[in-house]
């Protein structure tokens, strides 16, 4: 559970799925990442089909990461993974129960937030 602090001092605890958080995504941010995604799917598709996804993998994830992880993974779990991992345009938003404040992140995972509140 993560918890958020309006402004006004209610403390907005965020339990999935919740009615006082989501996710802001402007056109501008995402048209710059979505043909980097493409990118690295398509590349992910062609190691795939010419016997190379062991090495696309380790490539991907680290070397770090010991091989019987990536067993355990189907391509559609490495596409998840790819569209999770190039997810850099995504704020958060929470709105306050309380005093119906937005708080919009000023950019993504940037952790610092913006408020708005109804006049």
């Amino acid at each position: 559970m993560h918890t958020f602090n309006c402004t006004c001092g209610h403390s907005i605890a965020i339990i999935p799925p919740s009615e006082h958080a989501g996710y802001v995504v402007l056109d501008s941010d995402a048209d710059l990442h979505i043909d980097n995604r493409t990118v690295t799917i398509r590349a992910f598709l062609d190691a795939v089909r010419t016997g190379r996804r062991s090495e696309w993998l380790t490539e991907f994830y680290g070397p770090n990461v010991p091989q019987p992880r990536f067993a355990q993974k189907d391509d559609a779990d490495v596409i998840e993974d790819i569209l999770s991992n190039s997810d850099s345009w995504t704020r958060f938003l929470y709105r306050c129960p309380m005093c119906g404040r937005i708080h919009i992140e000023t950019s993504p995972r940037s952790r610092s937030f913006k408020t708005y509140a109804e006049n």
